[in-house]
């Protein structure tokens, strides 16, 4: 999956129902393959713990800052280890001289350099990079690789990342006609990893696994948690979490695809009294796609009240930003509808 440059939007509508949740069950939108109402998520077996990876720490002309691009990535695989609810771990990296898409089976890498024919990059459509994963029948991930893109750029402005953040009103990037555009080099490497662990596009917009990129934004959302720890639970989770499922329905007939989430109407923070690794997450909505039949579960909500809101996949995240319908063997979700709270 791609992620683009853009900038967030704001915070969905609020409105009141009252909901308490008992008990986990699934969550957000992954990788994977449905039929009927079943879906396969991708994710990397137990087995697989601690991931290996290895690294290209070759930086191109798009990269400046003082961090090494090494750091930037551990940091941002810590941020999704320190999920709350989650039993994730990644191996210390080794140093690979791989500069190619054509990676060998069975190493996961990480590279800034890369070409190949799958790396379809431009430097004006504005694509930060790529994320491909392998995975087998049964949905074990085997294999995932980061590509991030050489030369990025947007709307005829060439970009550049930055590694030791962007500050407020300022642009690091080298100078150049026309102005060159920055980025928060954790930021993507942040949301590219939801996708090296199996996650498909948040439509929550203050989720890191939005399809577009905010400048800078470096901790989870309560949609990134809920989906990461589903795919990687633990044992015993550090906060209690619950299920909200039900129907959505244009006259007699189900709606495939439509985004259904729940929004808190308070300001209860169940996370803020775990350790400080755990508080950093954000309060968000929390939200899934619907089946073909129209069903839907939104899962990995912590106890909370809440309205639940179904909206067409009509922008700014529309059907090419998300791999549902085709997981499911269509064309695309359906948008004929109007947007309902309850």
């Amino acid at each position: 999956m791609k992620l683009k440059w853009m900038t967030i939007a704001g915070p969905a509508v609020v409105l009141a129902i009252l909901f308490y949740m008992s008990r986990p069950a699934k969550s957000y939108l992954f990788e994977g393959s449905g039929s009927g109402t079943t879906f396969t998520s991708t994710a990397w077996s137990t087995s697989s713990l601690p991931i290996q990876w290895a690294i290209n720490p070759t930086r191109s002309a798009a990269i400046v800052g003082n961090a090494t691009v090494t750091n930037v990535m551990l940091n941002s695989f810590a941020t999704w280890e320190n999920a709350p609810n989650t039993a994730l771990s990644v191996a210390s990296p080794s140093t690979s001289t791989i500069n190619n898409d054509q990676v060998p089976n069975g190493v996961n890498l990480v590279c800034f350099v890369c070409t190949g024919s799958s790396l379809d990059f431009s430097n004006t459509d504005g694509t930060l990079a790529l994320t491909v994963t392998s995975s087998t029948s049964n949905g074990q991930i085997t294999q995932a690789d980061i590509f991030f893109n050489p030369s990025p750029g947007i709307s005829g402005q060439p970009g550049c990342f930055v590694t030791d953040g962007v500050p407020a009103g300022s642009n690091p990037c080298p100078a150049t006609t026309p102005a060159t555009v920055p980025q928060d080099l954790q930021t993507v490497a942040t949301h590219e990893i939801g996708h090296f662990f199996g996650l498909d596009h948040s439509v929550i917009t203050r989720a890191v696994m939005y399809p577009f990129a905010p400048t800078e934004l470096t901790t989870l959302s309560y949609d990134d948690v809920a989906a990461i720890s589903f795919l990687n639970p633990k044992l015993t989770p550090d906060v209690a979490t619950g299920t909200i499922s039900g129907t959505v329905t244009n006259g007699a007939s189900g709606v495939f695809g439509a985004h259904v989430f729940a929004n808190s109407n308070s300001s209860a923070d169940p996370y803020a009294a775990l350790p400080n690794t755990f508080s950093l997450v954000r309060k968000s909505p929390i939200g899934t796609l619907t089946f073909p039949n129209g069903t839907y579960q939104i899962s990995g909500l912590p106890p909370d009240s809440y309205v639940v809101i179904a909206e067409p996949l009509d922008g700014p995240v529309t059907n090419s930003n998300v791999d549902w319908a085709s997981a499911w063997g269509q064309t695309s979700v359906q948008s004929n509808f109007t947007t309902r709270w309850h």
